[in-house]
């Protein structure tokens, strides 16, 4: 499976293909199965709503001038998540929260499998599971799938 992505990588701790495979499916699921587009007080509303099903403190969602490389970060000191543009997707939003909930904030096993389950619960089942097959069609790891969890 070849994918196309956007060169996003800026992160520190994880191998460059680690997360550029992670970008590169996640760009493709994108392409293929679009989650909404949320404007920043619908984004904070249902991050907020998020957070208290997991049982974690609620982040801050702002909107930063970033490189046009970016399209969000998070920031786990502040507790926080940044975007670049007024309108971000849902799996934008559920994949800076899962840097936030991960004990490592890189792209691996563990945060790949925490934004699979974040689109499951969040998005919707179908989603879910094609994004899980994605990430394994690229050989990037990732627990079994588990659609009742």
């Amino acid at each position: 499976m070849v994918l196309e992505h956007n060169d996003r990588l800026v992160r520190v701790g994880v191998t460059s293909s680690e997360a550029s495979g992670t970008y590169a499916v996640e760009d493709a699921f994108e392409l293929e199965m679009p989650t909404r587009v949320l404007g920043l007080d619908e984004a904070s509303e249902w991050l907020v709503m998020i957070a208290e099903n997991e049982g974690v403190d609620h982040p801050v969602v702002s909107q930063m001038a970033m490189s046009r490389s970016l399209l969000g970060l998070a920031f786990a000191d502040e507790w926080c998540i940044s975007v670049r543009k007024k309108k971000m997707s849902q799996l934008l939003l559920v994949h800076e929260m899962a840097h936030l909930v991960t004990a490592n904030g890189g792209h691996g096993r563990e945060f790949r499998t925490q934004v699979v389950t974040f689109v499951r619960r969040y998005v919707s089942l179908a989603h879910a599971v094609r994004l899980h097959e994605m990430y394994v069609a690229a050989g990037l790891g990732v627990e079994p799938f588990a659609a009742t969890k």
